[in-house]
């Protein structure tokens, strides 16, 4: 087993990325790349594993390069081989709202391409749960009201029933259309004009086109990206799951579903034992095994989710390899389907099997160390990953090394902290932190705050003599309760004389709890990237020196 990589922290300072390689080191990251996947020997079917990472190639950059030109301008080059033999660099993340952190994960994937004459691919994982359609917004009735300062919960669409992002359309248009104008107002005295203004009326058009919610979002922000200079595809997760070629590796895997969920489970115990996580759920539960009654065995829970055109709740998948290599994929509820995919089958039926699940309107769609293993292994020399992403691909690495008996591609980390304005002020816990100091120090050491001590009335002098004579005295048993009483006595005499100073800081210290809440508040890294103005966010998407880093 590898040693751990170092763990990586967001940047604590506003603008600060974190890059890891560097992009002026990313070559050698490609390199080992490559070399790691060479030693791959995995045969799936009649083809050897590289055979079928080629022709994956091939199918994602055809079908993300269509998908884009949809709704923006696409260069496309002439010479497939060429294209497909060039590095590919792919990142991916849910079609929300996100951070500034996550969407320079995109630009630094553009950078990355560039200098490697390569490809950048986005992965909108659509297939993830549509878990909220509102955002927190930082509201106050003045720039420098304190006390009113909050947050408050503004929704972009109508909640509806739980739902993966690929089957989400807007439910609530007249809301949909008016959430530009709502938070702006909202935010007005926080954030004078963030980009959202302008950039939320492409999110209605692209929305209206797609009839996703999800997918409106994503091609707003790619269209904008585009005009930023932002260079890379993009392709929904829903789309690469239906290539033929991916269907290849999907059978693969089913077909050998027992060490699949063993793999992973063991994956998930080691993580567990090197990050000493107690929680039997944590990171992720294990894949549960049950028995299987009516036929023998048992049902082994494989990495997928399954839903239905009837019932779009996300829902987990158990396989059962039963007689005649066949294998029943069931959400042991109401969905049961039996496909001809087992090891000793071709995987042209594979494919059939599962093309006619999906003309059936029955999705099975990755879960997440799945859909970053098939991108990983089928698709990218560099994925691109968050810190969270990063963090739990350690399981996906032991998940690819138990099932193949190889180390994986590996991959680059990227992220970043942007605040808004009003929240890049020191934190005002500091300045509490000083006045909690003086006073303490006006109990225990009022003497300091009364020198210069011969401009002293007398009856100060002579406590201050006073509690030095104590202070040397030696706390014999029989001295040390007296010594302690007649040290705290002079102490509270010589309080009176600072009581104006003490009265002064504890109103001080009063004000800052205020200003503490705002802080908190509008420091946060998590506001979405939209409520940022633009000439904020260029410089931290590494627009203005591009040239230079490149």
């Amino acid at each position: 087993m590898p040693p751990l990589r170092s763990t990586h922290r967001a940047p604590a300072e506003s603008g600060g990325r974190l890059i890891d390689p560097p992009v002026e080191a990313v070559e050698l990251l490609l390199d080992n790349n490559r070399l790691l996947r060479a030693a791959f020997d995995t045969r799936i079917g009649d083809l050897k594993l590289w055979e079928l990472v080629a022709a994956t190639r091939r199918e994602v950059l055809s079908v993300a390069a269509e998908y884009t030109a949809s709704y923006r301008d696409v260069d496309r080059p002439d010479d497939m081989a060429d294209w497909i033999a060039r590095p590919i660099v792919m990142g991916g993340h849910q079609p929300t709202l996100f951070h500034p952190g996550v969407w320079l994960k995109n630009f630094v994937a553009s950078t990355y391409a560039t200098r490697l004459g390569g490809t950048a691919i986005n992965l909108v994982v659509d297939t993830d749960r549509c878990g909220s359609t509102s955002v927190g917004v930082p509201v106050a009735s003045s720039p420098n009201d304190d006390a009113d300062v909050r947050l408050e919960t503004i929704p972009f669409d109508t909640g509806g029933l739980e739902m993966a992002w690929e089957e989400r359309a807007v439910l609530d248009p007249d809301c949909f259309r008016s959430f530009g104008t709502r938070v702006c107002e909202a935010m007005r005295p926080v954030v004078s004009e963030p980009i959202l203004r302008r950039w939320w009326p492409l999110v209605v058009e692209r929305a209206a086109a797609s009839h996703r919610l999800g997918l409106g979002i994503a091609q707003a922000r790619h269209a904008l990206e585009g005009r930023l200079g932002c260079d890379t595809l993009e392709l929904p997760v829903s789309e690469m799951v239906r290539l033929p070629t991916v269907m290849v590796f999907t059978g693969y895997l089913l077909s050998r579903a027992r060490e699949l969920h063993e793999a992973y489970n063991a994956s998930l115990a080691a993580y567990r034992r090197r990050h000493r996580e107690r929680g039997a759920g944590r990171p992720m539960p294990d894949l549960l095994c049950l028995p299987a009654d009516d036929s023998g065995g048992s049902w082994y829970e494989v990495p997928w989710w399954i839903w239905s055109k009837d019932d779009h709740r996300r829902r987990r998948v158990y396989a059962h390899l039963g007689p005649s290599d066949t294998l029943t994929l069931s959400d042991l509820e109401t969905v049961r389907v039996e496909l001809p995919i087992s090891p000793n089958t071709n995987p042209a039926r594979w494919v059939d099997a599962l093309t006619r699940l999906e003309e059936h309107e029955m999705r099975l769609r990755p879960r997440a160390i799945l859909t970053t293993l098939f991108a990983r292994v089928l698709v990218a020399d560099l994925f691109v990953h968050g810190i969270g992403g990063a963090a739990y691909d350690q399981i996906t690495d032991d998940v690819v090394r138990r099932l193949t008996g190889c180390d994986p591609p590996r991959h680059a980390v990227v992220s970043g902290t942007l605040r808004l304005p009003a929240g890049r002020a020191e934190n005002p816990a500091v300045e509490r932190a000083r006045a909690d100091g003086l006073l303490r120090d006006l109990a225990f050491h009022p003497e300091r705050h009364l020198e210069p001590l011969a401009d002293q009335p007398d009856e100060v002098r002579r406590l201050v003599e006073r509690k030095r004579q104590w202070i040397d005295t030696f706390p014999t048993p029989a001295l040390a309760r007296r010594r302690c009483h007649e040290i705290r006595s002079a102490n509270e005499s010589l309080a009176e004389f600072t009581r104006t100073l003490r009265d002064r800081t504890l109103a001080d210290r009063a004000s800052l709890e205020s200003r503490i809440h705002r802080w908190k508040l509008l420091s946060s890294r998590e506001y979405p990237w939209c409520f940022f103005n633009e000439k904020e966010l260029k410089p931290f998407l590494l627009l203005e020196n591009a040239e230079k880093i490149a």
